[in-house]
């Protein structure tokens, strides 16, 4: 088979990251190697301006693409192509899949497990770290490979209980392969990897975090799973995105029902337990949605040697959802329902019509200081009196200069401050 991976990686430097065009115009050419020939030889009435722009950067060759490869080697990183076997195959279906994936670590053979996509705040409180803890090691110990987004919070302790348990564990990243995002998650990766679990980047190698690079993360997320657990997420958390990704691509969506419903830490997580998302109380309600696949790892575990398919299986009543067809037992390569009714199945149409709020809950809710970083905080206060520019952030020493973009962009994706005009910064709560 033709080592096709040079003409993928020539096809990202010239459209950039997450186009929805990279393979439009694969299938409108017939192959990879014919868009690079149509494309070189000047069939290029319909590219944008930047993307023809790069198409002529000397940046965007199949030679950069082969010293790019022999780097990847090098270092001991892995490149998984759209057309290779080893690619996610629930990848392939989704809308705009990443026509190239970097790994660190093994990704053969994840098509063929149940993949759980585990979400949350950077900022948990007790209750939602033990019931992560207590979920994805449950569901660890039962195979289930645990896919998360690699930050702080939630998404470290869900990997982490997972790793403790023997698990499988894939991160999606939102920067390039090397790229040390969150700061201080280098060993963390590497016991990723040599646990036999992956991290996985669309971006280039050498590509820094930005908040747009999150989102695009995010249905690689919820796509590479069979479903998305949300465990805490307010009324402004970035977890909406993934969500909706979920639905839009027929996913199951699971909550953890919180332990106090007027907490506004979990607003958002309500409001998907009230349109039909399935409801976690323990691992137990998730091996449920995929019984037929579990049965054969429950009984090869002796902690579950008394777990039975008569045990788990669930009572036949009608779904709490009347959008919600009837389930029966799933693969984890073709599951795609939703706890959620979606009005389509593309990314590009995910409206989602949710029940109308009252003004209570439609209220953005405080911020609890108490739960913050000091620097967070700092910053907060003196963007309450007046608006500020990075680099007026920078000299007012709110922060360490090196860790200030990082600071910054982590408050940015939790909803707590918004960049608006003239680049300055501004408090959203």
């Amino acid at each position: 088979m033709e080592n096709l991976k040079p003409y993928y990686i020539w096809l990202l430097s010239v459209m950039g990251t997450a186009n929805p065009r990279s393979m439009r115009l694969i299938s409108h050419f017939g192959g990879i190697k014919q868009v690079h020939e149509a494309l070189t030889s000047g069939e290029t009435n319909f590219l944008k301006p930047w993307e023809a722009k790069a198409l002529n950067s000397p940046k965007s060759t199949l030679e950069k693409s082969h010293e790019l490869i022999n780097w990847c080697e090098k270092h001991g990183y892995g490149i998984v192509t759209f057309d290779e076997p080893d690619y996610p195959d629930s990848l392939k279906h989704i809308h705009n899949p990443p026509p190239v994936l970097f790994t660190e670590g093994d990704i053969k053979g994840i098509s063929d497990e149940i993949r759980i996509n585990v979400i949350g705040t950077r900022t948990p409180c007790e209750y939602s770290y033990k019931v992560a803890s207590a979920v994805c090691a449950g569901l660890a110990r039962t195979g289930i490979v645990i896919v998360s987004g690699m930050a702080v919070g939630l998404d470290k302790c869900a990997m982490t209980a997972a790793l403790e348990n023997s698990g499988r564990v894939a991160g999606v990243l939102a920067c390039g392969i090397d790229v040390e995002y969150p700061r201080g998650s280098k060993s963390f990766r590497k016991s990723v990897a040599e646990s036999g679990g992956v991290c996985i980047s669309e971006l280039m190698p050498r590509d820094s975090t930005r908040p747009a690079y999150f989102q695009y993360r995010n249905r690689i997320m919820s796509g590479l799973s069979a479903g998305t657990l949300i465990i805490e997420a307010g009324e402004r958390s970035g977890c909406h995105i993934t969500a909706l990704h979920a639905i839009s691509q027929n996913r199951d969506l699971f909550c953890v029902p919180p332990h106090d419903i007027l907490d506004p830490r979990y607003s958002g997580v309500i409001r998907y337990l009230r349109d039909g998302a399935i409801p976690v109380f323990s691992h137990i309600d998730i091996i449920n949605e995929y019984l037929s696949d579990v049965c054969e790892r429950l009984s090869d575990n002796s902690e579950y040697e008394s777990a039975s398919p008569k045990n788990l299986e669930k009572k036949e009543t009608a779904p709490a959802n009347p959008g919600k067809a009837a389930k029966s037992s799933k693969s984890s390569k073709t599951s795609n329902k939703s706890g959620v009714s979606a009005k389509s199945e593309s990314a590009e149409n995910n409206e989602i019509s949710f029940k109308k709020k009252s003004p209570v809950t439609q209220a953005a809710p405080k911020v609890d200081y108490e739960q913050l970083p000091e620097e967070q905080v700092k910053i907060i206060v003196a963007l309450k009196k007046k608006k500020l520019t990075f680099d007026e952030i920078v000299k007012k020493k709110l922060c360490e200069p090196d860790k200030a973009y990082e600071i910054l962009l982590d408050m940015e994706l939790d909803g707590l401050i918004e960049r608006v005009a003239g680049d300055t910064y501004a408090v959203i709560r």
